[in-house]
């Protein structure tokens, strides 16, 4: 689970790396959602290869993507020409995809809920660390060296692959085959509710990509910003404990809907709010994108007890990461903060519809619990 926190670390806090990208190497915050594309772009390729593949990689791969990712986040520090820098974070969004899609796999073959809450709740905490101490770092140093500082991921994910054999393990990791019989019994649902997640990982890429630059505009300081992103992300690690449940508490159409307005909290603040409004509202999309990720993540794999859908269920994070910026860049680009929230809200009503109608699909099937009941008992039932 380490390993799938290190994978998705970096969206914890772009906005206070952007910002310090800006500093350091004059970047204008218009080429922000770029450089997150960029990223983006370069994970879900990593991520759509270890799907289709991740069964047939020797453990090799994955110490030599950690080990590119390393020198990507050196080079970083040390590059100011916009071509060099989007082809860096390229390269380290590819290695970053390879391990966070086997990793996250892995972690939910068994309680899908639990690992994708637990890789979350240590993301948001270790971004909530790395957000406080970047802008202290740039400010008793250089902006250049705190982003250097941020070579020790990449470095721990190559200790961690080194040195257990087990971290990255292909048991079960078949290729691509038939649905299980716990995602036949209903595709729909399966399916439905991953394209939710990339839908909602969507609309919060697009709000939190631009969330940073905004905030420059309606003259909000740096300290303020990485402030208000440790504070949400605190505040995402409390609910990624709330949410970490094989059963739903609330249903989660309902935690759908909520969530799709706690996203669009930043625009609302940084256009009508000071600098309280903006850190209340950046906590409060760290509360609704953990809820309903997690939720929608969970509810996808425990469709199935195959490893090759379940790599595609992490694959929609990446996908999302990338789309989200792509096109809230494009739709900002066009119509300005106007066509960002349009984007963001067409985003929010399309997964919100999908995800209830995969929750209206049939009723709801109790999710596997292995210290409940055997695997052969779980898909006995569903199959009745």
């Amino acid at each position: 689970m380490i390993l799938g926190c290190i994978g998705c670390l970096q969206p914890g806090f772009d906005p206070v790396f952007l910002t310090l990208l800006t500093a350091a190497h004059g970047i204008d915050p218009a080429y922000h959602g770029w450089v997150v594309t960029a990223t983006q772009a370069g994970m879900a390729a990593g991520s759509l290869a270890t799907w289709r593949w991740g069964s047939r990689f020797p453990r090799g791969v994955f110490a030599m993507a950690a080990a590119i990712a390393a020198l990507a986040a050196l080079l970083t520090a040390q590059t100011g020409h916009l071509a060099s820098l989007l082809g860096l974070r390229a390269a380290y969004g590819v290695a970053m995809g390879v391990i966070y899609t086997q990793a996250m796999s892995t972690a939910s073959a068994g309680r899908p809920h639990g690992a994708y809450g637990a890789v979350f709740l240590s993301q948001l905490v270790l971004a909530t660390g790395i957000a406080l101490a970047l802008p202290a770092i740039a400010e008793a140093l250089d902006p250049q060296s705190a982003l250097a500082t941020l070579v020790l991921a990449p470095l721990g994910a190559f200790a961690i692959v080194a040195l257990s054999p087990r971290a990255l393990s292909h048991e079960g990791q078949q290729g691509p085959r038939p649905l299980s019989a716990a995602a036949k019994a209903d595709p729909l649902n399966a399916w439905l509710t991953a394209g939710s997640s990339l839908l909602f990982i969507c609309a919060t890429m697009m709000v939190w990509t631009f969330s940073g630059a905004l905030a420059v505009r309606a003259g909000i300081s740096e300290s303020v910003i990485g402030q208000a992103v440790a504070l949400g992300s605190l505040a995402g690690a409390g609910t990624a404990l709330l949410v970490m449940r094989e059963r739903p508490i609330v249903p989660p159409a309902l935690t759908g809907l909520l969530s799709g307005a706690t996203l669009l909290a930043p625009i609302a603040a940084t256009q009508l709010g000071g600098a309280p409004a903006f850190i209340a509202a950046i906590v409060a999309l760290n509360i609704g994108s953990t809820a309903i990720i997690v939720r929608t993540s969970g509810l996808a794999s425990a469709a199935s007890r195959d490893a090759w859908f379940r790599r595609f269920v992490a694959c929609t994070h990446a996908l999302g990461m990338i789309l989200g910026p792509l096109v809230g860049s494009l739709a900002s680009g066009l119509f300005g903060d106007s066509g960002l929230l349009a984007a963001a809200l067409c985003a929010i009503a399309a997964a919100s519809l999908m995800l209830f109608v995969a929750q209206s699909a049939r009723p709801a099937v109790r999710t596997w619990h292995p210290r409940e009941e055997s695997l052969d008992e779980y898909l006995t039932r569903v199959q009745h």
